[in-house]
């Protein structure tokens, strides 16, 4: 009978059967793995960045597995005699004044809540208190309110951290510029914000934001034309009001107006962005006052503290004029852009969708990261 020759090829000899060896592999990497996952943990600044991964994504509403993330409790609580929300992930973590923008749901605009729970989740406690702008009503008492809050923040639980979206950071921005803040205070966060109201207005009304010796060209949202002649009218002193609004709807001749309030109508018709300046010097010197005490610009020599800030090119509420306006009245800024966001949204509904926004996600991951690195634990 013919000797069978063995070779490595012949079954049973030379080599491991396919589930064991199935299962050596499996080891090598789990034990990879392990390694991988003890060397972010024992380096602060790679752990930094994978914690600031998981919790930019679950910010963005994308279902993300975080074994590690804390138990967080939530309620109510009254900070400097200002209600609102509190996610605390216990007594020891810093704390985030988290505040929205002038949406009408406020503190319960899905998208602010999950940014809340996701950087809980990341053992920060946060923070968002009851403000006025929910209403669209631009006051600088909420200015006043963020700077209380900040310093009794800042004495329980140490220096605050004050991030705001759209409105929200512009408000962040202003209270920043409050001397009492100082030490109190790692630095303002702003996502999709503005600095000068009246570069909102030039852009809103013209189609073209001036910023030093740049023409940005911004296409706004079909409203924000009615949304900023509103706020103009809201800013104006009470017993002028109605009148321009009939001129505005058409029931009054503009030239019934007294002077300075047919300025203010004027400004909100304007469209040659280099008369929107000249017009302003016009108006009532009550709604010159109320545009400066809510333009960050105005305070910006102030403001000493860190300011990161994120805007997309795309933004149809606010001009992304006003991150480079902010970058020119603020050097130290650390400015980022984003190029597929429409205002703080980004739709992730496709692999498309997902390719698109590859680049505007390593900016937020980004940005995210020096948000958790100036509080890190």
């Amino acid at each position: 009978m013919p000797a069978t020759a063995v070779t490595d090829e012949t079954p049973g000899h030379g080599r491991e059967p396919g589930g064991r060896r199935w299962l050596r592999r499996l080891g090598v990497l789990v034990v990879v793995l392990g390694v991988l996952a003890a060397t972010v943990a024992a380096v602060p600044a790679l752990r930094v960045r994978a914690v600031a991964a998981a919790t930019s994504l679950d910010a963005l509403g994308v279902p993300v597995p975080r074994p590690f993330a804390a138990e967080v409790t939530t309620g109510q609580r009254t900070i400097a005699g200002v209600e609102g929300a509190w996610f605390d992930p216990g007594p020891d973590a810093p704390v985030v004044l988290l505040v929205p923008g002038a949406a009408p749901e406020g503190l319960d605009d899905p998208r602010i809540v999950r940014v809340a729970e996701a950087l809980a989740r990341s053992k920060r406690a946060v923070f968002m208190p009851e403000l006025r702008v929910y209403q669209q009503d631009l006051v600088v008492d909420d200015v006043h309110d963020l700077a209380d809050i900040t310093l009794e923040l800042a004495l329980e639980r140490g220096p605050v951290l004050l991030v705001g979206a759209s409105f929200g950071g512009s408000l962040g921005l202003l209270a920043a510029a409050d001397p009492r803040l100082d030490g109190q205070l790692l630095g303002v966060a702003t996502f999709g914000s503005y600095v000068d109201l009246l570069g909102v207005v030039q852009a809103g009304t013209t189609g073209t934001a001036l910023v030093g010796d740049r023409a940005i060209a911004w296409d706004p949202h079909p409203l924000a034309d009615q949304v900023i002649r509103d706020q103009l009218v809201d800013l104006l002193p009470a017993e002028f009001r109605a009148e321009v609004v009939e001129v505005l709807d058409g029931e009054r001749d503009p030239d019934t107006l007294p002077e300075p309030i047919r300025a203010a109508y004027e400004l909100a018709m304007n469209d040659d962005p280099n008369r929107t300046r000249e017009l302003a010097r016009q108006i009532p010197e009550e709604l010159q006052r109320r545009l400066a005490e809510v333009s960050p610009v105005t305070v910006a020599d102030d403001i000493d503290t860190r300011v990161i800030a994120m805007h997309s090119t795309q933004d149809p509420a606010i001009p992304y004029a006003e991150l480079l306006r902010l970058g020119d009245a603020i050097p130290h800024a650390e400015l980022h852009t984003l190029d597929t966001f429409t205002h703080v949204d980004l739709a992730l509904d496709t692999p498309r969708d997902w390719w698109d926004a590859g680049g505007d996600l390593r900016v937020v991951w980004t940005f995210v990261t020096e948000l958790l690195e100036a509080q890190r634990t």
